[in-house]
C-alpha cells in the first residue's frame, strides 16, 4: 500500500524507496515503455520534494482537512495489471451515440471503440497506457506539457495514476460528435487515480465528456476513498476544445481534481464541471492565456445536500494580448451543505486588451446551507476590461410569487426556479444526452427535499 500520497503533513510517510519500487511495479504491470516509467518516477521525486499544504494557504484554508482520506492505496492496482477487457456494469452516463469511447473500471478496460470516420481522420481515444505503447511520440511530446505540477497532489497524481485516457485530434480535423471517457468507481477497491490528456492540434475541434459513477452507491465503506484526477487540456493555434466533467461518486468519497488548460493563439478551451456525488469535492481549474486572441470559458454546476463540501479554486492567467476568459459558477445548496469558490484573474503587464470576467452565484434552500464566493483580481496591465460578481441567497421571492400567482404549487415553483437557475450551465454541455442526464441528476439531488 502506498501511504504517502494523502497522509496528513505530520504523519509518517512511506519510505521513498518503497514508493519508487511500487510505482515501478505499477508501470511494469501495465506494460508501459521505459520513458513513461521515467516520467512517473520524475513526478514522484517532484512530489517527495514538495511540502504538504498547511491549511494556511489561501487556496486551502477553507478545505476541511479532517474529511480527506488518510491513505492512498495504489499497490493493489499493480496486481491487476493491464488485464483483459471485463464486463461493464450499467453506467448512469452511458451515451446513446458517440464518436469514440473508453470505459475503465479500477484501471481495467471495460470497453474501448472509435467510430470509423474519426479513426480514418487520425483521431485517437485510448487508455493512456495503451496510447503510450502505440503512439509514443505524441505522448512524449504532450504529457506534462502544461507545466510542472501545481501542488503535491498534482505531482503524486502524475506518478501514481492507475487509469487514464489520451484524446488527440490531428490538425484541421473536426470531430462532430462527442468522445466519452467513462469511469466506474469500484468502491470495494478504495482509491482511484486518473490522468486525462487531450490535445487539439491547430485548427481542429474536439469535445470530451469525462463521466464518473460509482458501481454501488448503497455500500457502507470502512473508510473514505480518494478519487484524484489530473487533467491536461492543450488547444493549439486556432483549435477549439470542449471538456465536460460530470461525476456522481459514492457519498463517502473525497474527490480532488486538477484541470489545466493551455490556450493557443486564437484558440478556445471550454470547461464545464458538474458535481453531484462526493462528500468532499475540490476542483482546481487553471487556464493559461499566454497567447494572443485566445478564449477560455469555465462553467461550474453543483447541487449539494447533506453535509457535502464543494469547492472550486480557479485561475485565469493572462499574458497574451487581446485574450478573453469568462468564469460562471452556479450552485444550489440544501441541508447543511457548504460551498467555496475562490477565483483569481491575474493579468500580467504584457496582457493588454484582456477581457476577463468571473461570476459566482449560490442559491441556499435551507438555513443550514452556506457558501463563500471569493472573486479576486490581480491586474498589472492598464488597457483591460474586467469584472467580478458574487452572490449568496435564497430563491427570489418575486419569482416564486409570480409562479404561484399562476396556480403553480410552491414546491413545484421552487424547483422550476432552481432548474432555470442552473440551466445556463447545463445548456453549455456539447452533448444533448449528457444535458439530459445532468437534468435528471439535479432532480435526484433535490428529490429528498420533496421539491415536487
Amino acid at each position: 500500500m502506498i501511504q504517502a500520497a494523502l497522509d496528513a503533513p505530520v504523519a509518517a510517510e512511506t519510505k521513498p524507496d518503497d514508493l519508487r519500487a511500487q510505482v515501478s511495479s505499477l508501470s511494469r504491470s501495465k506494460g508501459e515503455p521505459d520513458w513513461l516509467l521515467a516520467f512517473r518516477l520524475a513526478n514522484l521525486e517532484h512530489a517527495l520534494g514538495m511540502e504538504w499544504w498547511t491549511g494556511q494557504e489561501e487556496s486551502w484554508r477553507r478545505t476541511p482537512r479532517e474529511r480527506l482520506p488518510r491513505r492512498a492505496r495504489v499497490g493493489r492496482i499493480a496486481a491487476l495489471g493491464n488485464s483483459a477487457e471485463i464486463t461493464a456494469p450499467p453506467h448512469v452516463f452511458a451515451p446513446h451515440a458517440h464518436a469514440g469511447l473508453v470505459h475503465q473500471i479500477d484501471g481495467r478496460v471495460a470497453s474501448s471503440d472509435l467510430a470509423a470516420r474519426a479513426a480514418a481522420d487520425g483521431v485517437i481515444i485510448q487508455p493512456l497506457s495503451v496510447a503510450a505503447r502505440q503512439h509514443p511520440g505524441l505522448l512524449q511530446e504532450w504529457l506534462g506539457a502544461v507545466g510542472p505540477p501545481l501542488d503535491r497532489y498534482d505531482a503524486f497524481g502524475r506518478a501514481l495514476w492507475t487509469q487514464g485516457v489520451f484524446v488527440y485530434a490531428p490538425r484541421g480535423v473536426v470531430v462532430d460528435e462527442s468522445l466519452f471517457y467513462l469511469v466506474t468507481q469500484d468502491v470495494s477497491q478504495g482509491d482511484h487515480w486518473h490522468y486525462t490528456l487531450i490535445v487539439a492540434e491547430r485548427e481542429s475541434q474536439v469535445s470530451l465528456i469525462d463521466a464518473g459513477d460509482a458501481n454501488d452507491r448503497s455500500a457502507v465503506l470502512d473508510e473514505s476513498p480518494l478519487i484524484h484526477a489530473s487533467v491536461e487540456l492543450i488547444a493549439q493555434d486556432g483549435a477549439h476544445l470542449q471538456f465536460a466533467s460530470v461525476q456522481r461518486w459514492h457519498r463517502q468519497t473525497a474527490a480532488i481534481s486538477t484541470t489545466r488548460g493551455r490556450v493557443g493563439r486564437d484558440a478556445s478551451i471550454r470547461v464545464t464541471t458538474a458535481a453531484f456525488g462526493a462528500d468532499l469535492d475540490k476542483q482546481r481549474i487553471d487556464m493559461d492565456m499566454s497567447q494572443s486572441g485566445g478564449f477560455a470559458e469555465i462553467r461550474g454546476l453543483f447541487v449539494g445536500d447533506g453535509k457535502q463540501h464543494i469547492e472550486h479554486v480557479t485561475t485565469q492567467h493572462h499574458k497574451g494580448v487581446g485574450a478573453t476568459s469568462d468564469l460562471l459558477i452556479r450552485g444550489v445548496l440544501t441541508d447543511d451543505s457548504q460551498a467555496v469558490q475562490y477565483g483569481l484573474i491575474r493579468i500580467e503587464p504584457e496582457g493588454q486588451k484582456t477581457n476577463a470576467h468571473q461570476t459566482m452565484r449560490n442559491l441556499l434552500l435551507d438555513d443550514g446551507a452556506g457558501a463563500d464566493p471569493i472573486p479576486m483580481l490581480e491586474i498589472e496591465a492598464d488597457d483591460v476590461k474586467c469584472s467580478h460578481a458574487a452572490a449568496v441567497g435564497p430563491v427570489d421571492p418575486d419569482q416564486l410569487f409570480y409562479l404561484q400567482a399562476r396556480g403553480i404549487p410552491p414546491r413545484v415553483a421552487e424547483r422550476m426556479v432552481v432548474r432555470g437557475f442552473l440551466s445556463e450551465i447545463a445548456d453549455g454541455v456539447a452533448d444533448e444526452h449528457m444535458r439530459e442526464v445532468i437534468d435528471e441528476l439535479v432532480e435526484i439531488q433535490l428529490d429528498p427535499k420533496g421539491v415536487s
